[in-house]
């Protein structure tokens, strides 16, 4: 018997989650340690690893979008109006919160599946706050943010020299210092998982009468959604979001099973908590009013040449850096 269209989407999605963690995993991908490795090594293997899956990212999807295999005229990451106050608020405060969890929401769900509980309840308050940012409490003063700082855009996406520039900058860096080919390998091959997510969307997920949300690999909305999806199992309907982000959680785990690296991790001081916990907060509004995460942004956003992700994600990286230089002074 032939699956429902919802249900190919969600199993593709499953499988890009996988892919996601598991490399996630095994390569330590992570943009809150790749502005880290910057500020402390030169030869700043994460980073270089991040940027080359910015550029595969950007590759495979503009490559999709010129042959015309893929139309990402609908996707999320391109509304018809620029929320820039969004952008740049948003952006920074997920800066600041993924510096205060340790690492984004895909970095704590990865952790997460080695045992990390710290990660655990980051993730929950993260996808929580998500969630009544997009439709709770928290929605009408984003709704009215919104209102006063968004602009109408001529065109969904910045012209393709941008995406040109973008790539002579990113190999420019990558070549620069050599590093451990794990990360080069990791990145690479969670740049292409970019366009991947896009094809299970816009391609599989095409259904005339019930066609897929139009969008890629991000885990903010996703997220709130999975959490609210296990709470109301019944009558709910799974998407792209809650499979890839159920799929993130099992490809780390896979890695930790086949590396025997399991390991519990709590809390050591109350202040910790706090601290994960403001931070994850932080990084819910911010990723919902900046329309994703470091993954959102810097991989699926800057692939689609999104003109939020080009405010947000240096946003992101230029608060991290502050946060973390602020965190380092306050050390004994």
């Amino acid at each position: 018997m032939a699956l429902e269209n919802n249900a190919q989407v969600a199993l593709a999605a499953f499988a890009v989650g996988i892919g996601f963690g598991a490399l996630a995993r095994w390569s330590g991908f992570c943009l809150r340690g790749a502005v880290e490795d910057v500020l402390t090594r030169p030869d700043a293997p994460r980073a270089r690893g991040f940027v080359l899956a910015i550029v595969v990212g950007l590759i495979g999807v503009q490559a999709l979008v010129l042959t015309g295999r893929l139309d990402i005229s609908k996707a999320v990451i391109l509304p018809t109006s620029l929320f820039w106050g969004g952008a740049l608020l948003g952006g920074a405060l997920f800066g600041v919160g993924m510096v205060l969890t340790g690492g984004c929401g895909t970095r704590m769900l990865v952790l997460a599946a080695g045992g990390n509980l710290r990660s655990v309840v980051a993730f929950i308050v993260f996808g929580f706050v998500a969630y009544a940012t997009i439709r709770g409490i928290l929605a009408p003063t984003r709704a009215a943010l919104m209102a006063a700082t968004s602009v109408t855009l001529a065109e969904q996406t910045l012209p393709l020299a941008v995406g040109g520039a973008v790539l002579v900058a990113a190999l420019a860096f990558i070549a620069w210092r050599r590093v451990p080919a794990k990360h080069l390998i990791g990145g690479a091959l969670i740049g292409l998982l970019v366009p991947a997510g896009y094809l299970v969307t816009a391609v599989l997920g095409g259904d005339e009468f019930e066609p897929a949300t139009v969008e890629s690999i991000n885990v903010t909305r996703g997220g709130g959604d999975a959490l609210i999806y296990l709470l109301t199992w019944t009558g709910s309907k799974i998407n792209f979001g809650i499979a890839f982000v159920a799929g993130v959680f099992v490809g780390a785990l896979l890695v930790v099973a086949l590396q025997r690296d399991f390991k519990l991790v709590g809390f050591e001081r109350p202040a910790d908590m706090l601290r994960y916990t403001a931070g994850a907060a932080l990084m819910g509004v911010g990723g919902v009013l900046a329309l994703g995460c470091t993954v959102g942004n810097g991989l699926t956003g800057i692939a689609s040449l999104a003109p939020t992700s080009f405010i947000a994600l240096p946003a992101m990286v230029l608060a991290a850096a502050a946060t973390l230089k602020w965190r380092w002074r306050k050390r004994p």
